[in-house]
Formats: C-alpha cells, structure tokens, sequence
C-alpha cells in the first residue's frame, strides 16, 4: 500500500473517530434534553427536534445515543487501558524468564483463557455477582489482556538478545530497567496497532453483552442496552435502533481505518509467531 492511501485511510478515519467523541463529550451543546426526561410523544419518528425520533417513553433518541456513547467509549477506553498494562506487564515478565516454570504456568493460564468462550465466562461473571457495568468490565479485563501478554512476550523472546539489550546486561543494568527501557519501547507500535484493532471488537463485545442484559442497567443509557431496550418495537419502529447502531458501526469502522493504516506504516513485527 501506498504512503498516500495509508495517509488517506488514516485520516478518515481519525477525523470520523473525533468527530464521535466530540459529539459524545460536548452532548449537551447539540441537545436540549436529558437522557430520562420524557420530551415528546412515544415513538415520534425522526424531526427537526428528534433527529433520532423518541423511544417508548417518549425520550430523544439522539439525546441518549450521545451520552450513551459516554458510558460506552468510557467503558472501553477503561477496560483496554487495564488490559493492555495487565497483559504487557506479564508478556514483559515471562519473556523475560522463558522456559521457566513462571512462564510455563503462565502460558498455560492463557491457553484455558483463550479456550474458554468470553462470552460463556462473561454470562458466569453475571450468575455469581449479578448483571451491572462494573461486573461486565471485571469480566473483560479478566479476558482481554491475553492478546496483549502473548504479543508482548512473542517480541521480547525476539528482542531481548538485541546488542543494546545485552550491552545494558553486561553495564549491570536491572531487569525492570531493561524491561521498561529496552524492551518496552521497541513494543509500542505492535501494542498500538493490536490495541485499535481490539477497541474495535472490544465496543462490540460490550455493547453485544448489554444487548443480552448484562452491562449497563436502566435507565443509564449505552449503546448496547438502547438496543435491547428497543428490540421489542423494533418491526413497528425501527428507527428506535437507528441511532445507537449507527454509531457503534462509525466508531468500529474508524478504528479499522486507523488500526489499518499504522500497521502499513508500522510493518509491527509481522513475522512473529502468536
């Protein structure tokens, strides 16, 4: 792929993703209403002063769409901060102790992780401590810091006899100071094109599970849970789905855009085995 193609695939989609957020952050300039306050009449179809139209109680779609995508890329944005320092903190760790019998318990850990379905695990999370926000992340970041742990580790065991990593051995320098100032560096543009990929999937995975009731609880609006709120009217109404749907596919969309372009720029160690 061209340099150009990349620079236009990645500013599409930069420019897409903030347009989003600055919608979702500035909400209350583009909208009079609060998300639960009953503005109009029941599923009202779409207008000047409902873009969206109203759902079942009366209450503008669009209003709840944008701070619902609060709860939503919030959610997110969180639970792929922790996952990802979770997962490359161990990836660093292992890596560095390979063959080891901390790095054989640990790999085993993450083959019954990546064989237990996220969703099954996730529906358990709920059986034992009931459905809410809070659980649904308790259950994400469980999962989603193995993709980052097993990238993190596959470069170290690639990286960590590099000339500069060895010079620093021989200088005396510290494990942590190798792991955090030789190896880590070198590792920031593989983690940063895995990690667009994974919001990506990770906005659908929540949004999927408060669509199944086991996110966000009424009446917190979020993109998922306004879907299953509206499933029920959804052949007399459907444009009750339209608003949140549309902006879980644009935001989607955009981090592809951008998860795309910086692996073409970045060529992130390609030739790794995962």
């Amino acid at each position: 792929m061209t340099g150009k193609s990349f620079s236009l695939k990645t500013l599409i989609g930069v420019i897409l993703l903030l347009i989003i957020v600055f919608l979702v952050i500035a909400a209350p300039v583009f909208t009079d209403y609060t998300p639960d306050a009953a503005t109009s009449e029941r599923f009202q179809k779409f207008s000047i002063t409902n873009p969206f139209g109203t759902d079942r109680y009366g209450r503008d779609i669009f209003c709840r769409t944008l701070y619902g995508g609060r709860t939503t890329l919030v959610s997110c944005f969180l639970a792929l901060g922790m996952a990802l320092l979770i997962g490359t903190l161990f990836g660093i760790l292992t890596g560095m102790r390979s063959y080891s019998l901390f790095d054989t318990i640990f790999m085993r850990i993450i083959d019954v992780l990546m064989a237990f379905p996220f969703m099954v695990f996730a529906m358990v999370i709920a059986a034992l401590w009931g459905s809410g926000l809070i659980n649904l992340l308790v259950a994400v970041i469980a999962v989603w810091w193995v993709p980052f742990a097993r990238l993190a580790r596959s470069i170290v065991l690639q990286i960590k006899n590099d000339s500069s990593v060895l010079a620093a051995r021989v200088l005396g320098a510290s494990s942590w100071h190798i792991g955090f100032y030789e190896l880590l560096p070198k590792m920031i543009g593989p983690l940063l094109v895995l990690s667009t990929f994974e919001l990506g999937t990770l906005i659908l995975s929540i949004s999927a599970l408060s669509f199944l009731g086991m996110g966000a609880l009424p009446p917190t609006p979020e993109w998922g849970s306004m879907l299953s709120d509206g499933r029920a009217h959804f052949f007399q109404h459907p444009h009750i789905l339209f608003g949140p749907a549309l902006f879980i596919v644009l935001t989607v969309f955009a981090l592809n855009l951008i998860g795309e372009g910086l692996r073409d720029a970045m060529d992130p160690y390609e030739h790794i085995d995962l």
